[in-house]
């Protein structure tokens, strides 16, 4: 057993936090739709039907960028045992993490009165949250490349086929995210992104992701 791999608990936690910070948010979504839909808050109730907007963009993003933690998760698993623990690794990950907590913490507006159309919140935040996941996505490329982490293959042509293409077109649509100001194209490349993230779920028994 690694040095690192005894700090291992430690960065799942943080990650885990960062994760729940996005869950949080569609709980506050479920409960603010039920407000609206009964006519209850601390304003009118009808009001709040015709102002209040939660549309698709955010949860959907929500769910792509929980889907993204979930791999560095796995990344986090498959170098434990290779990176060295010292000052500077520690600090990385502390920055890693925290960015995607940052990431998850913008993810949903704390104030629905301030954006009462969750869209027009999703495209003013929209590179923020994109560039992140993205720049995280470089790094933990870049750690698996130096830490030259190795696993069977056990998959047949086809299936592998299939994930690399599907991890392609995932690519580039997270890639294309950030500069996409039409709701129904984003809307569009974030179903695509969550199409590659189910396909990659199904056949990350035989192709480790």
């Amino acid at each position: 057993m690694s040095e690192f791999s005894i700090t291992f608990e430690l960065f799942l936690l943080l990650l885990g936090l960062a994760m729940a910070e996005g869950l949080a948010g569609f709980a506050r979504a479920f409960k603010l739709r039920s407000r609206i839909r009964h006519g209850r808050g601390t304003t009118a109730g009808k009001a709040d039907r015709e102002q209040i907007r939660i549309g698709w963009l955010v949860p959907l993003a929500a769910l792509v960028v929980l889907c993204h933690q979930s791999t560095f998760w796995l990344f986090l698993y498959d170098v434990r045992g290779n990176v060295p623990l010292n000052f500077l690794s520690v600090l990385a990950l502390l920055g890693l993490i925290g960015w995607y907590y940052l990431i998850s913490a913008m993810l949903w507006p704390d104030a629905p009165e301030a954006w009462p159309d969750f869209d027009a919140y999703y495209m003013a935040h929209r590179r923020f949250v994109w560039f992140g996941v993205i720049g995280i996505g470089l790094i933990a490329q870049l750690g698996r490349t130096v830490y030259s982490v190795e696993s069977e293959l056990r998959d047949p042509a086809w299936m592998f086929a299939l994930a690399d293409w599907s991890d392609t077109f995932g690519t580039l649509a997270l890639l294309a995210l950030p500069f996409v100001s039409h709701a129904r194209w984003a809307l569009g490349l974030l179903v695509l992104i969550l199409a590659h993230f189910a396909v990659s779920a199904a056949v990350s028994p035989w192709i480790p992701f």
